[in-house]
């Protein structure tokens, strides 16, 4: 049964074996660890990526590469990656399962396509879509990403109901379609699971917009290191997103202060923080995700808490002029007033001797009068000046992965 926010309910038990095996079997947790003898969260330190790396390429798991079911890799944005290993029960059951439970809320199964644009290789996002579609009994195109001319002829020609892509990708295709003369609600797609990234609600509401009104997007949350995107899932309630459900049935899940290790007050933004009580080979103890979010104590639904969507990570954040600055936030001003299919990149400078300048670059033609209004939104959203800056449209680069909008030109001091 899923528990709340912070409960460990009937787990304890299984905890308490995770956290001994861990500290048997992995150096990492042996020496976080170190003078501790008790298994109960309070009492044990949080770690992050960072506190990962020293410990070579499978700094988590119990056992060597050889008795990994399967392997992935983080993707080394922001340091060297890191291998996950998975046992046969961590992937073939449990993950298996909650992603099954994933797809049958969509109401997507037997009789449904799924086009698999999400990356391959050492990946999650990949192999843990195309599982979702064996566990679901649907049929599985596994494109993998780019060759978009091809994709918009499937999605035209083959009955495609179900596809997987990340936010940025999704918007990438609806712009070139459109600028096709192709309608996207012409396609009989009907459901998007969306992940690999943070999107904001403008940035959703204008895919869903372009469509049409049954279509689905079904966000699905996680990492490598939770072993895929099952650690959370978009609410139905709020078909333009906004609202996401965690699995505190398959995890302990904590919001807890990015800088210290205790749970935030109601209403104050907290770092998703989770434990693995069943993992088998890379098992997670008070994980910081550096994923920032806001409980929303009075919702849940099926017994499973409820969360803002993500505002954005810990190590995305910019500090610019001693204020933190999250890019979802400017994403969510520039494109509730752009153009559809718009692009635009967050640019940080420093002049010597200067303070920080912000400038919003954005892909733009004609009225001047919409950019000294998303100058003044800017500027109140972020209390500070920002500069903005036209292009033409269609100039700046567009990501069939990840989006890489943000260029810190600062010199490192």
């Amino acid at each position: 049964m899923p528990w709340g926010i912070g409960e460990v309910g009937d787990r304890a038990e299984a905890l308490d074996r995770v956290v001994r095996r861990a500290r048997e079997r992995v150096p990492l947790y042996r020496d976080l660890h170190a003078g501790i003898d008790s298994t109960e969260l309070a009492d044990l330190p949080t770690c992050t990526k960072a506190d990962l790396r020293p410990y070579g390429f499978f700094p988590l798991s119990t056992a060597g590469p050889a008795e990994a079911h399967r392997v992935c890799a983080t993707s080394g944005t922001t340091g060297p990656r890191l291998f996950v290993g998975y046992s046969r029960a961590d992937w073939e059951e449990r993950t298996a399962a909650r992603l099954a439970h994933r797809a049958a809320y969509a109401g997507f199964g037997e009789g449904d396509v799924l086009l698999n644009t999400h990356g391959y290789g050492l990946w999650v996002g990949g192999p843990a879509l195309d599982l979702l579609a064996h566990a679901s009994g649907a049929g599985l195109l596994p494109a993998g990403p780019g060759g978009v001319e091809r994709i918009l002829d499937w999605l035209a020609e083959l009955p495609i109901t179900g596809m997987s892509a990340t936010p940025s990708f999704m918007r990438f295709l609806v712009d070139r379609a459109l600028a096709a003369g192709v309608d996207p609600a012409s396609w009989p797609l009907r459901v998007g699971f969306i992940g690999g990234e943070c999107a904001s609600a403008a940035l959703r509401r204008s895919v869903i917009e372009a469509f049409g009104g049954d279509f689905r997007w079904q966000e699905l949350y996680g990492s490598t290191e939770s072993g895929g995107p099952i650690l959370g899932w978009s609410s139905a309630t709020t078909p333009e997103g906004g609202v996401l459900l965690l699995d505190t049935e398959e995890f302990v899940v904590e919001l807890l202060h990015p800088d210290r290790d205790e749970p935030v007050e109601p209403g104050e933004l907290g770092e998703i923080t989770i434990t693995t009580p069943f993992r088998e080979l890379s098992p997670l103890i008070r994980y910081r995700t550096r994923d920032l979010t806001v409980a929303l104590p009075d919702r849940t639904e099926e017994g499973y808490p409820a969360v803002e969507a993500l505002r954005g990570r810990v190590d995305d954040a910019l500090k610019v002029r001693g204020a933190l600055v999250y890019p979802t936030v400017i994403e969510e001003l520039v494109v509730a007033r752009l153009a559809p299919g718009a692009e635009f990149r967050i640019v940080v400078d420093r002049a010597p001797g200067e303070l920080d300048e912000l400038t919003v670059v954005v892909e733009h033609e004609g009225n001047e009068a919409e950019l000294d209004e998303l100058r003044a939104a800017l500027a109140e959203a972020l209390v500070m000046r920002v500069e903005v800056e036209p292009v033409p449209l269609r100039s700046l680069e567009r990501f069939a992965g990840k989006a890489k909008r943000v260029v810190d030109r600062r010199p490192r001091d």
